[in-house]
């Protein structure tokens, strides 16, 4: 679980997937699933109905400007033939116009085959078409680090990164049946290793820079991912630092082969293996397959609607890293918004299109900043780019989501929908009785120690009674705490008598974590919402044009928010609020600082008028 000592707001959980197995088992799912065919073919083209050759909807005028898809051309065994559809999902990923580069080397191509020296064709014919219809296109780049040889790391020098067990399952049926992923609960587990670059490592990376690839975008420095960058422009950005964490992950139970995260750089294979021996525990390495980059056409995702659907082609979705972000998770997003909005339509045409909302989830945030502010780098997802974020949390991802999947008919495991009510219905219950169960202040301070339930201060208060909830919202109080004091007067109050009643218990694993967010976090929620609505209330509200952005007047901003801010000077918080990479928290507090901006002029004015 990532940030695990942090609030839950911001936790995540992560998981080391066996490439091998993952592979097995998705093509295992797909082959048996009902309703689903399976082509392996290449699309070479799309097929178009144009507008000048549609029968014409007098009803939807927006059909007459707009070519229809209705199918792809793909070319399968050497012969090439149509496959109709009405509706079309692109992710081409890396694929589209693809380059890749080690060194000054360049060939065509989308990727490497993993297991040989093979690249995978480029998609040439879907760019041309798309370019064809007025689609803005643009120039990204994403790299891969090197494979290693496990067998020629000296691991016994290196930091272990052992598993948590027991694992906190992504599954959320999982958690509330209390059992753990499969491989966990087999005993079949890996441990990754951390190692780190030094200052030799930095002098290697800058002194072979001269090698590295000339890239089509930024004038030949490549547009690449601003928070997953090369090692190159790790130490060209932070000169200062002496070293970057580097993190070894085995790919697998069954094989040797190692990734190295965080060491991405397209040098030519000689100097990729130098670098990687400069650094503790590495200097023996062998690599398997070198690194490389790879650059590609994508969409500007403001084309797009928020089903993911393009506006000049009906029929045709796009998803993953062709509309310009980067990431798993980002493309898998994505990909289920597009595949369920082409699916409904392509069955009925007219029905009500699956949106998640920036309220709802990541999902809904990711795609509404795509949309509706474009991107012109990689786009990756994050805690902060949500206004609602204290909301959006991993332990509550099955009661904001699973309903409406249900409703969408996307969630169709009876199972899985009966406990989410389940775990829903357990957390109402729990959350009320914490409500209801009361005590003198005295009294939680005896139970449960002064310091912990409020210190001095609880002396003075002898009469007051406060709730089990009032008390869970102190700083440093648990549920588990509170829960225990509850527990033990209720044994107390219970008598032999009562012995059939309902004893009052500890909430169980599944639920706890939730229970405790919604409490702890209520005033917080609350204070989000007015501070979302004041600003939203303040879109046409200028923004003085002498202001000047740098992290001393905004401490909170982010680098890229100082960098592009500058660049952009918006004159209002509506243009403020579309531009990419500028959080909701950034907005609101800008709006805060200029409204003090304003009284404090306002006060000087009336000051010097008085006078």
């Amino acid at each position: 679980m990532l940030n695990r000592r942090k609030g839950p707001a911001v936790r995540g959980p992560r998981a080391q997937m066996d490439r091998d197995l993952y592979k097995s088992s998705m093509q295992t799912t797909l082959k048996n699933y009902p309703n689903l065919d399976l082509i392996e073919a290449s699309v070479q083209d799309l097929l178009l109905e144009e507008p000048s050759r549609l029968i014409l909807d007098s009803s939807n005028e927006n059909s007459r400007s707009k070519s229809q898809i209705r199918g792809v051309m793909i070319e399968q065994n050497g012969s090439t033939s149509e496959l109709t559809s009405n509706a079309v999902v692109i992710t081409t990923g890396t694929f589209l116009r693809g380059v890749l580069m080690l060194g000054h080397e360049r060939y065509s191509g989308g990727r490497h085959l993993r297991d040989s020296e093979e690249v995978e064709p480029p998609s040439v014919g879907l760019a041309k078409t798309l370019a064809r219809h007025d689609f803005e296109l643009g120039r990204l780049k994403t790299g891969t680090p090197a494979r290693i040889d496990g067998t020629t790391i000296d691991w016994d020098v290196l930091l272990p990164q052992p598993s948590e067990i027991p694992a906190t399952p992504f599954s959320h049926l999982l958690q509330f049946k209390d059992e753990q992923p499969p491989m966990v609960a087999q005993g079949k587990v890996i441990t990754c290793h951390q190692t780190a670059t030094n200052e030799e490592t930095h002098k290697l990376v800058m002194k072979y820079e001269s090698s590295l690839p000339i890239y089509d975008g930024k004038d030949g420095s490549g547009n690449g991912p601003r928070y997953c960058p090369s090692i190159f422009k790790k130490v060209q950005r932070f000169p200062e630092r002496t070293g970057h964490n580097c993190f070894l992950e085995p790919e697998g139970l069954k094989t040797d082969i190692v990734y190295p995260n965080g060491m991405s750089g397209p040098y030519p294979e000689d100097i990729q293996l130098l670098i990687l021996r400069s650094m503790k525990g590495l200097e023996e390495v062998e690599i398997v397959r070198p690194g490389y980059d790879v650059e590609y056409d994508f969409v500007n995702p403001i084309s797009l609607t928020h089903t993911m659907e393009t506006k000049k082609i009906a029929g045709l979705y796009l998803a993953g890293q062709i509309c310009g972000t980067t990431g798993y998770e980002e493309a898998a997003a994505q990909g289920i918004v597009a595949g369920a909005n082409a699916g409904r339509s392509a069955i009925s045409a007219g029905s009500k299109p699956f949106i998640i909302g920036r309220d709802e989830g990541y999902i809904g945030v990711l795609i509404d900043d795509l949309v509706t502010r474009g991107t012109s780098e990689p786009y990756r997802m994050f805690t902060s780019r949500a206004e609602y974020r204290i909301s959006l949390r991993a332990d509550n991802a099955d009661l904001r989501l699973t309903q409406k999947g249900k409703d969408f008919g996307l969630v169709v495991d009876e199972e899985r929908v009966a406990a989410v009510e389940a775990r829903q219905h357990l957390i109402e219950d729990r959350i009320q009785k914490l409500r209801s169960f009361n005590l003198k202040v005295t009294e939680w301070a005896s139970l449960g120690g002064k310091e912990l339930m409020g210190g001095s201060k609880m002396s003075k208060k002898t009469g007051t009674k406060k709730t089990a909830e009032e008390i869970l919202q102190m700083p440093h109080v648990t549920l588990r705490n509170v829960e225990e004091i509850m527990v033990t007067m209720d044994q107390q109050e219970t008598s032999s008598e009562d012995s059939d009643s309902e004893k009052l218990t500890i909430s169980p694993a599944s639920v706890s974590d939730s229970v405790e967010a919604i409490v702890k976090y209520s005033s917080y929620v609350d204070r989000q919402h007015r501070d979302m609505e004041s600003w939203r209330k303040a879109q046409g509200m200028r923004i003085p044009p002498d202001l000047t952005y740098e992290h001393k007047q905004f401490p909170t901003f982010s680098n890229e928010e100082i960098e592009k801010l500058n660049s952009v000077l918006p004159g209002t918080f509506a243009e403020a609020s579309k531009i990419s990479g500028v959080t909701p928290q950034s907005l609101v507090y800008l709006y805060h600082h200029v409204n003090k901006r304003n009284r404090k002029r306002d006060r000087l004015t009336k000051t010097i008028n008085s006078q």
